[in-house]
């Protein structure tokens, strides 16, 4: 590790952004030494205020070239993305990939819940983007992990510790449900499909589902040492009666996309052997006849094997957010933030999640109040 105490960055104060920035500095062996917004009324405030605290000696600033002057170990680089295959040719999301060379360059590892980057395989041009990626790790000693909570945590880190108390494994199924009324990106929204008109979408939602989550097939895969034959994605919409604004800002007509479930199979020699399911809604009384985890949303894993395993993990419990929805953006900051003591003591390089060590609440434990 290049210091006792990470110098650490935290590029991007959106929702994750601001989760990752109150838990940086509250832990007392992380060190925060840059901030980089993305809009002008943040630009020149103190860090402290962005999460309701006092005055903390950082200055917030929207210059990318300013940042990359500061002295650091690791960079939480969490932009907003619209889920589209960064390689694919034109993708608006290519831009993040030259932003994350120039600092790898700069001599800073790189922390970030990038979706599509948690695996390469699954993406039009990966191996390419896994040789350039890893090469300026390399050349720069640095190194770089993209981690989250579904995928980077659920669909494919906790199911894979599950598959391994199972003595036989016929199908490994991982379930999301999740209310996203109250989400902040309505241009993310849209580019998922939501508030759309079914004739208007991508015609399968290979455009953005099959980027962004197949890489937690590929991460299972891996570890059960298996190579997958394709990808089968299914979508279903429930198309909206009335016309409303989400609390998120996400404008939906009558007739568009108000709710929709997907499921992503992995086929490994003609069967389907991991299924990544999802529901999202934009309001919690959508698609009533949908599957539902405990009140207020969740997620869920299953085995079919020997013996079967159920695991649960239903959100928006007292003392959190209050909603599915804003706990799993908390949880998404919090791996983050727990993964940057084993990304800095990492080999320098490009690291899946199969490549590093298991890591827990590293930065995350506080005193009694």
């Amino acid at each position: 590790m290049n210091s006792a105490r990470p110098r650490v960055i935290q590029w991007g104060t959106g929702g994750v952004g601001l989760h990752a920035l109150e838990m940086i500095l509250a832990s007392r062996d992380l060190e925060l030494v840059g901030v980089k917004c993305f809009t002008a009324a943040k630009d020149g405030v103190d860090a402290g205020a962005l999460v309701g605290l006092g005055p903390v000696g950082v200055t917030v600033t929207s210059d990318a070239a300013a940042v990359l002057e500061i002295a650091a170990d690791v960079v939480l680089y969490m932009p907003r993305d619209l889920f589209l295959d960064p390689t694919a040719h034109e993708s608006p999301s290519a831009a993040w990939i030259d932003e994350v060379v120039r600092i790898l360059e700069s001599g800073k590892s790189v922390v970030s819940p990038l979706q599509s980057a948690m695996h390469w395989r699954q993406l039009a041009d990966g191996h390419r983007l896994r040789q350039r990626l890893d090469a300026v790790c390399r050349s720069a000693e640095v190194s770089l992990f993209f981690t989250g909570l579904d995928p980077g945590f659920i669909s494919d880190c906790l199911a894979t510790a599950l598959t391994s108390a199972a003595g036989r494994i016929e199908q490994v199924r991982t379930f999301e449900v999740i209310d996203y009324s109250t989400y902040q990106s309505a241009d993310t929204l849209r580019a998922m499909g939501f508030g759309m008109p079914v004739d208007e979408e991508t015609p399968d939602g290979a455009e953005t589902l099959i980027p962004s989550w197949g890489c937690a097939s590929w991460l299972v895969a891996d570890a059960l040492g298996v190579e997958i034959d394709d990808l089968v994605l299914a979508v279903e919409p429930f198309l909206s009666t009335t016309d409303f604004v989400s609390s998120g800002g996400l404008h939906v007509a009558v007739g568009t996309v108000a709710a929709m479930r997907w499921s992503l199979t992995a086929m490994v020699d003609g069967h389907a052997r991991i299924v990544n399911s999802h529901v999202g809604r934009i309001g919690a009384d959508l698609a009533p006849d949908w599957p539902q985890i405990g009140s207020k949303g969740g997620y869920r894993i299953e085995i079919d094997g020997s013996p079967p395993l159920l695991a649960e993990l239903p959100l928006g419990l007292d003392g959190g957010t209050g909603t599915c929805l804003g706990d799993a953006v908390l949880m998404t900051a919090a791996r983050c933030v727990n993964s940057i003591s084993t990304v800095l003591d990492a080999a320098a390089g490009y690291h899946l999640l199969n490549e590093l060590p298991s890591f827990g609440g590293r930065h995350a434990l506080r005193p009694p109040t």
